[in-house]
């Protein structure tokens, strides 16, 4: 491993400004009239990084919270494009937030050994697992440990135990997994992922990606 792999050992989250606005001309097509809502600092998408694609897409009116500025449109009351179809989730657009985070460290497990608060898990047969940074500080529900996966080198892998404050446990198997590698939590690249945590959780998508997005680090891309 190089240094450099592990730069950021952090969970980010990377919000597509294409893919906002491609999400919101299409929303607009139902709803021409409608603004867009940045409130919550655009539920966790970062309002500004949406308003400039709400500005691509031909929108000029945003609903904000008191006090907070419309990033260059006309602050209203009213109706709002739907929220799931301008962040493309439910089922609705393109995703537009991935929540991704890198290994930290692989390990062996042999059979019986525990994982993470409480041994919760025991593995059944011997394995490898990585150590993937977020935990339930950066917003990773507690709820999905052993009922959700993560997607590393195009492969889903089963997070194992529970989640703890900063870190999840995942089994990689024989998979050709590194420190450095990433991590995808949930996106374009692990489409299922988010479904797989409103169900585990009982909280929407929309609710899920608000507590990621505002409580991890965030990057804007194309």
């Amino acid at each position: 491993m190089t240094p450099s792999k592990l730069a950021n050992s952090r969970p980010r989250v990377r919000v597509s400004r294409s893919a906002l606005a491609d999400n919101i001309a299409r929303a607009r097509q139902s709803e021409p009239s409608s603004a867009v809502d940045l409130r919550r600092d655009a539920c966790g998408h970062g309002a500004a990084i949406v308003a400039a694609a709400a500005r691509e897409a031909g929108v000029t009116t945003a609903i904000v919270d008191a006090g907070e500025p419309p990033h260059g449109l006309d602050a209203v009351t009213g109706r709002a494009l739907s929220l799931e179809a301008v962040f493309g989730i439910d089922g609705e657009g393109v995703p537009a937030m991935t929540f991704a985070a890198p290994v930290l460290q692989t390990k062996p497990l042999l059979a019986g050994d525990g994982v993470s608060y409480g041994y919760l898990h025991r593995a059944e047969k011997a394995t490898r697992v990585a150590l993937v940074a977020g935990g339930y500080a950066q917003g990773v529900a507690r709820a999905i440990g052993s009922r959700a996966s993560v997607v590393i080198a195009g492969s889903e892998r089963p997070i194992i135990g529970r989640v703890a404050m900063d870190v999840c446990v995942v089994d990689v198997g024989n998979a050709p997994v590194s420190p450095g590698d990433e991590a995808v939590y949930f996106g374009s690249a692990a489409p299922q992922s988010l479904a797989r945590w409103a169900e585990a959780s009982g909280w929407t998508m929309l609710e899920l990606v608000a507590i990621v997005g505002l409580g991890a680090e965030r990057e804007e891309t194309p």
